[in-house]
């Protein structure tokens, strides 16, 4: 298994090199560096319990709506899915998506190709379906939702991420930013239109029904990232904060809202 759940982030870590030269950890401050594999461990953690619990029973294909840097999708691969499809719109992410972790043998397959989620077309259906950070940033939202539920098998899983705007994190970065009079840059201002219960209307749909729900980052913010990061004490206030977040009614307060559905096995 290419990943493991860690609450460290250690730089010294060599799953965490990797991540730190795929996300380009380096260049941004610690706070996103944590965030981000805060949400990797989440859904680590939802995939085991969606498999455990029966919610998953067909492995043939998955797509990863917005790859990124393609870790979810080798996640992905590695719980047994037999092809996996990555896709992205910046093919120079996606060449080097390809080189990291494209692979082709012992009857499996990963590939990444270019390719929005306004484009995705159904000609083919998947068993899983993850979209991560990615449904804010389009123009057309709801095309892309549209077409994830075409997308779906039925009897299919899609694990849907997107921001909350009701989180500490969000709510202290607006109330800075009024306070200092600085104008929100646009994709911030693209993170604050999403309140966790506008993920559920996004995707109502009576084929459609939610199994699970989960938050990730809970009180974390830049400001006391930078100061608690590195300490003796930062792994194990890390790990409670990441359990606490998963927990009603605190995962609607969470930075990131996890949102789980099954479609329907047959026509409703």
């Amino acid at each position: 298994m290419f990943y493991k759940v860690d609450f460290r982030c250690d730089d010294r870590d060599e799953l965490q090199r990797l991540l730190n030269e795929r996300y380009q950890y380096a260049d941004n401050e610690p706070a996103g560096k944590i965030a981000h594999r805060n949400r990797l461990n989440l859904f680590y953690v939802v995939m085991s319990e969606l498999i455990d619990k029966g919610h998953i029973t067909s492995f043939n294909s998955a797509i990863d709506i917005g790859c990124n840097q393609g870790a979810h999708s080798k996640i992905i691969s590695d719980f047994g899915f037999r092809y996996v499809l990555g896709v992205d719109i910046d093919a120079a992410m996606i060449q080097g998506d390809n080189e990291c972790f494209g692979r082709a043998d012992d009857g499996k397959c990963i590939e990444f190709k270019v390719l929005s989620g306004e484009d995705v077309i159904a000609v083919e259906q998947y068993d899983f379906i993850l979209c991560t950070e990615v449904i804010e940033h389009c123009s057309n939202p709801q095309k892309v939702v549209n077409n994830i539920k075409a997308a779906l098998a039925p009897g299919g899983v899609v694990v849907i991420t997107l921001p909350n705007l009701v989180s500490l994190p969000y709510i202290w970065v607006l109330l800075t930013h009024k306070l200092r009079r600085k104008p929100l840059d646009p994709v911030m201002r693209q993170h604050l239109s999403y309140p966790f219960w506008r993920s559920y209307w996004l995707f109502r749909d009576k084929r459609l029904r939610v199994i699970k729900t989960a938050g990730s980052n809970l009180t974390l913010t830049y400001s006391s990232v930078r100061y608690i990061y590195g300490k003796r004490y930062f792994e194990a206030l890390n790990k409670v904060e990441f359990c606490l977040a998963r927990l009603w009614p605190l995962k609607y307060f969470a930075q990131a809202f996890f949102l789980v559905i099954k479609k329907a096995s047959a026509a409703v």
